[in-house]
């Protein structure tokens, strides 16, 4: 035998020796209780029950409690393991003590009463400040394990594939939690680090899943109610993903995509202080400050935010709203858009709306209980300035509605190249609308409209006719009139329109358009629910001696517009009317 053989064979006898001068009578349980206690003591937990116990010394002293039942002291926590394994120092097991360098609980079914309708951070308290009361604790290891929380007899959420470790601490130490779970099917990888004492402290989250990157690092002041400071970095994919994550269901969240988030973040009871905010919404980037707060389960947003650059339409575009349609006869749900309150100013430099582009934007949503209100405070457009307003209030008849809308001194032309739409008409000008209704569904709300609508342009053109040519052609050559008036372009001095709203119709009460040789007049209905169009027209020369009359009928998306040949009123003296009818 080599002489470093013999020096671990006398260190082995001695070892043996000394365990050989205690008492371990496993078999009347004096070790069982004295382990109990031990773990009672650095877990927090109070063991109910033991199906069977059992220890072992080699290759390192452990102690194993199968099925074991144990609750926190206040009730808060309870459950059942398969397995307790405790891990004994070496050194004071020498001395007959029992001491643990580490307890693991094996697939534990744990239950922690909550409240019913409460959150994370309320989950979190309770077997937070039972912890908080231990002057010491093991290092504590979790293994395969699962969560579930109650309310009453009802299952809030629960936490599958638990595994976590939680490292030993001393008297004020913090606690230091690190491992995975999985959360309503997301698997996560979980740190914190949380102050024990009172008194200024450190304190740290992270939380790394497909559907979330969260870090914090700052301070927890105390005690009482704790302050929190610090900074927070958050980022996710998609942001209604993730508040479907949480249980939250918002419609006005699927107007997001992908965020990220980094603030100066202080917590406090109910309220969430987002200083120095730097919001990234699809890679648009808005400076400003965010504060949520929470009153009777009932969460409230305001904040203030700044960037360069944001497309609207691209968030409106993901709101899951309904088509205007009279035939859709279900019933509004703005309870559905106002179940948080929201107050919200956005401002920034330069805006995209469905191709259109703005400048100097204002914009605010305003969200309470039953009531719903957006709209543009200020912006610039193509030489001009528009404002709208959106209002919608939960009423006896339903929703009521205001809508307004306007723009002024607008160049239309330069509009045009972004809004295909606008191609065929030009000018400079102002549009005013107001609508007031109210209704449980879209048939009714149209039905009940009322307000008005006015339009007034300046030095354009009407593409996609040509009066102008039309009423030379009719006065100098009558057998020529009628050829292809439908291409080329009207210019005109002046298009003014003044309309109203009312019983389910669009009224023109005037409209005209003024060239040097013409006089165009339009008037009739057009059914808001229907979208058909009941008009007629009539196309004057500048002294009224020709005047050709126009229907226009139909849907509004593919109307019919041709002369009324049999209506057709000639010029004095009638000698026109036959070459007019001849095509």
């Amino acid at each position: 035998m080599t002489r470093r053989a013999a020096i671990l064979a006398l260190c082995l006898l001695t070892v043996l020796g000394l365990f050989g001068l205690q008492s371990w009578d496993v078999a009347v349980g004096r070790v069982e209780r004295r382990a109990v206690a031990a773990i009672e003591e650095k877990t927090g937990f109070v063991v109910g029950t033991i199906e069977r116990a059992e220890i072992a010394f080699l290759p390192l002293p452990r102690i194993s409690l199968s099925q074991v039942g144990f609750s926190q002291r206040d009730g808060a926590l309870a459950g059942k393991a398969a397995r307790i394994r405790a891990h004994l120092r070496l050194l004071p097991l020498l001395s007959g003590r029992i001491s643990f360098d580490r307890i693991d609980l094996v697939a534990p079914q744990i239950d922690v009463a909550v409240p019913a309708g409460s959150g994370v951070a309320e989950w979190l308290a309770p077997p937070l400040a039972e912890l908080e009361r231990l002057r010491s604790q093991s290092k504590i290891v979790v293994q395969g394990g699962s969560l579930f929380l109650r309310a009453g007899s009802a299952i809030q959420s629960v936490v599958r594939d638990l595994n976590l470790v939680i490292d030993e601490r001393s008297l004020n130490e913090p606690l230091d939690l690190s491992g995975s779970l999985t959360w309503r099917g997301v698997p996560t990888e979980v740190g914190l680090r949380w102050p024990m004492i009172g008194g200024s402290a450190k304190a740290a989250l992270s939380a790394t899943s497909p559907l979330l990157k969260l870090r914090f690092d700052g301070t927890r002041s105390g005690p009482g109610e704790p302050v929190i400071n610090g900074l927070l970095a958050l980022s996710t994919p998609s942001v209604p993903q993730l508040l479907g994550w949480f249980g939250e269901d918002s419609r006005l969240a699927a107007a997001l995509g992908a965020l990220t988030l980094s603030a100066e973040l202080q917590l406090k009871p109910h309220e969430a202080s987002f200083n120095n905010a730097v919001a990234s919404l699809d890679g648009e980037r808005l400076d400003g400050v965010l504060n949520l707060t929470e009153s009777n389960g009932r969460f409230a947003l305001a904040g203030t935010l700044a960037g360069a650059t944001l497309d609207f339409g691209r968030l409106i575009d993901r709101l899951p709203i309904a088509a205007v349609d009279a035939a859709d006869t279900s019933p509004f749900d703005l309870d559905g858009w106002t179940g948080r309150e929201i107050d919200l100013r956005i401002s920034v430099d330069a805006a995209r709306l469905h191709g259109a582009r703005l400048n100097d934007v204002a914009t605010y949503l305003l969200i309470r209980k039953g009531r719903f209100e957006t709209g543009l405070l200020r912006a610039a457009t193509y030489g001009g300035s528009v404002k709208t307003r959106l209002l919608a209030v939960n009423a006896p008849a339903g929703v009521d509605v205001k809508l307004q809308a306007g723009f002024e001194k607008v160049n239309l032309a330069q509009a045009a190249g972004d809004l295909p739409q606008l191609a065929r008409l030009s000018g400079t000008g102002s549009f005013q609308l107001a609508l007031d209704g109210a209704g449980r569904n879209f048939d009714e709300l149209l039905g009940s409209f009322a307000g008005r609508a006015n339009l007034s342009l300046r030095q354009g053109e009407l593409a996609g006719v040509a009066f102008a040519e039309l009423m030379r052609r009719a006065e100098r050559t009558p057998s020529q009139a009628l050829r292809d008036w439908r291409q080329g372009k009207t210019p005109f001095e002046s298009l003014n329109v003044n309309a109203s709203v009312g019983g389910g119709l669009f009224a023109l009460n005037e409209a005209q358009m003024n060239g040097q040789n013409y006089r165009f007049s339009l008037a009739g209905t057009a059914s808001l629910r229907s979208r058909i169009l009941d008009m007629t027209a009539s196309l004057a020369s500048a002294n009224g001696s020709l005047k050709l009359p126009f229907v226009l009928k139909g849907p509004v998306s593919a109307p019919f517009f041709e002369l009324e040949t049999e209506a057709f009123l000639s010029p004095v003296g009638g000698s026109a009317l036959p070459a007019l009818l001849t095509r």
